[in-house]
């Protein structure tokens, strides 16, 4: 441990004028439909043991899994097992604030879960709190070190920013590459579930639906101008492949999730630290792993879970890509092995 801390601080002082970004997977913090699911104490020690590192990055980004609102009809016809639908208290947008998060992808499949009123009140209490988002028509951006960063939010649906429209997204990620320093491509797809931990370069379907080909797509924008791909969907963490000397996160599964079985891979809560250089290089990054059973709240793991199962499944999916994760989730490219941490 004193190795791998030691190898951290000398990577933060090597690469401090870097750009530092932490991405999590899928978010929702409690449900009050169809039935109400709230954590205790009302959410606010969702985040509490997690928030150091949260708040340790130039940028924070998750998944909005739902939409924050207490208005709305729901729009689907909830079948257990095979739709669900999410309502989150407006006022849990504090606890995303408090945690450091800087950014939201609501370009998901739960996002309109109550319509266009829903989706009003979840963009007025992101807004309350000071926590950029991104949609179909609304990319994020920030000004960073002084570098302009552009995020822009595709996922499995066959409107607006979809991961089937390779061509289309490969156009709308140049058109960003042209306006910005630095460019994230936030997806939503793949298959879902245990089924779907390892990634591969194939069409994905999950009970009939179609979900993309996730490594067709993040090579494709990344030929046209992304330098950092973050996937989330499968609410299992999936592999990394370094691509071009621009990481791909292929799906960071859930990051808290309450009131669904967690007790296997889905309850795995990686949290990823990626450094870029001023150009969009990849130059190093860290896999916190934090875990949570259900009806727990997220804890860090000693045991490196999700870290362990990152490095398994890179290895497996993606022998030739030029990384080398430790034990404790320390990630290189192949080139600075000297700086491993086990």
């Amino acid at each position: 441990m004193k190795v791998f801390l030691l190898s951290l601080l000398a990577l933060s002082v090597l690469f401090a004028d870097s750009l530092s970004i932490i991405a999590v997977g899928d978010i929702m913090m409690g449900t009050t439909y169809p039935q109400m699911r709230l954590p205790p104490d009302d959410g606010k020690d969702i985040f509490k043991e997690v928030q150091s590192i949260l708040s340790s990055a130039d940028l924070t980004l998750g998944n909005l899994e739902g939409p924050l609102t207490d208005r709305g009809n729901c729009t689907k016809i909830i079948e257990k097992g095979r739709c669900y639908a999410f309502k989150t208290p407006p006022h849990y947008a504090q606890y995303l604030s408090g945690a450091g998060f800087d950014f939201m992808n609501l370009k998901n499949n739960h996002t309109n879960d109550f319509g266009p009123e829903g989706i009003a009140s979840t963009i007025e209490a992101l807004k309350g709190m000071g926590i950029d988002f991104g949609t179909d028509k609304k990319n994020g951006e920030f000004f960073v070190k002084n570098r302009k960063v552009g995020i822009i939010c595709f996922s499995a649906a066959d409107w607006g920013n979809s991961i089937f429209d390779i061509h289309g997204a490969q156009k709308k990620v140049a058109e960003l590459a042209r306006k910005f320093d630095i460019v994230i491509v936030s997806f939503h797809g793949g298959g879902e579930g245990t089924a779907f931990l390892h990634t591969m370069d194939t069409f994905e379907y999950f009970m009939g639906w179609p979900r993309g080909n996730v490594v067709k797509f993040a090579h494709a924008v990344i030929d046209s101008g992304a330098d950092f791909v973050w996937g989330h969907g499968p609410h299992v963490p999936r592999a990394l492949e370094l691509y071009k000397n621009r990481l791909i996160a292929y799906s960071l599964g859930n990051f808290f999730t309450w009131g669904f079985n967690l007790n296997d891979e889905r309850g795995y809560a990686p949290i990823l630290k990626v450094v870029l250089d001023s150009t969009g290089v990849f130059k190093w990054g860290q896999v916190f792993s934090a875990i949570q059973r259900t009806l727990s709240l997220l804890k860090l793991d000693s045991l490196h879970n999700a870290a362990k199962l990152i490095k398994r499944l890179t290895k497996e999916d993606f022998p030739d890509t030029p990384l080398e994760i430790t034990g404790t989730g320390l990630v290189l490219p192949i080139n600075r092995l000297d700086a491993k941490g086990d």
